[in-house]
């Protein structure tokens, strides 16, 4: 993302939190970037592909940070307590905002915000299963979608106290107390051993499929950037690099993913120069999770 998208994302995000969505205009957002209005649509067509942009700015934010840690934490707790303070952290950052969006409901119901946010959702419920299995292994996996309900319950409940409170919590004092409550429902679960009020299939129904080892958003960011680029290549190599990047694809989506496979086609994909620093980006995300 350019700096200039970033600017004018950064600005809005104060604007709406000031004033709600609706009430802000175009104008006032360039006012607020020094810029013109005219300089504003260079970037954006429109305050709605703004918003868009802005939910998955938020996102790709949110969750490099999160997969980093994943990355260099080699104990699951510490880990997930760590992110969940992160995630924690990135709600409270944007509070003014949220606050705003809850009084006024101000936000468009359009196609492309439901689809954005049903990806946001989807990629929060995957990052709780995959801390839940590492974390307590087969103990949790018949709850696992339960499990991610109860969390994000739990954790909505405490982090509107906290808003509408104007408590001061640090997040990492919230993620310490929600582990906690997460050990007693996985230990009570397990030791009734009761069958869960909602299985995984039902959850995937809902928000798409979930399951463990499902590729992280990060990859699948990384994937899509990929196939963008190999669509805009003019050679004759073009095909061969969409069809590796399929058969990646495939492959890592499939419950148990073969490591040869992977690496091959990652390999084809690092002999053209265009894709070349993105594959290397995928294979050392990948190398985390299954190679």
């Amino acid at each position: 993302m350019k700096e200039k998208e970033k600017l004018i994302i950064e600005a809005a995000i104060k604007l709406f939190a000031q004033k709600g969505y609706k009430s802000t205009s175009v104008q006032e957002i360039a006012d607020e970037c020094k810029m013109s209005k005219g300089a504003f649509y260079i970037y954006f067509p429109s305050k709605e592909a703004l918003l868009l942009s802005m939910l998955n700015y938020y996102y790709d934010k949110m969750f490099t940070r999160i997969h980093h840690i994943q990355t260099k934490s080699g104990n699951p707790r510490s880990a997930y307590k760590e992110q969940l303070a992160v995630f924690f952290e990135n709600i409270l950052e944007h509070k003014d905002f949220i606050t705003m969006q809850m009084r006024e409901g101000s936000l468009p119901y359009t196609e492309e915000v439901e689809q954005c946010a049903k990806k946001i959702r989807q990629a929060v419920l995957q990052f709780h299963i995959d801390s839940l299995l590492n974390m307590y292994g087969a103990k949790a996996e018949p709850y696992t979608a339960e499990l991610c309900f109860l969390i994000e319950g739990i954790s909505q409940i405490y982090l509107e106290l906290i808003i509408v409170t104007g408590q001061t919590l640090k997040p990492e004092q919230l993620a310490e107390t929600v582990i906690k409550r997460i050990d007693d429902m996985v230990n009570g679960m397990a030791e009734r051993n009761e069958d869960p009020f909602i299985s995984l299939d039902e959850a995937s129904s809902l928000f798409g499929p979930l399951y463990h080892g499902r590729p992280d958003p990060l990859s699948e960011s990384i994937i899509k950037e990929i196939r963008i680029k190999i669509g805009k290549m003019n050679t004759i190599s073009a095909p061969e690099f969409t069809e590796s990047l399929d058969i990646l694809e495939a492959e890592m989506k499939k419950k148990t993913p073969k490591q040869a496979i992977i690496k091959g086609m990652i390999l084809n994909l690092k002999e053209s120069e265009a894709i070349a620093k993105e594959a290397e980006q995928l294979r050392y995300l990948l190398k985390q999770q299954f190679i």
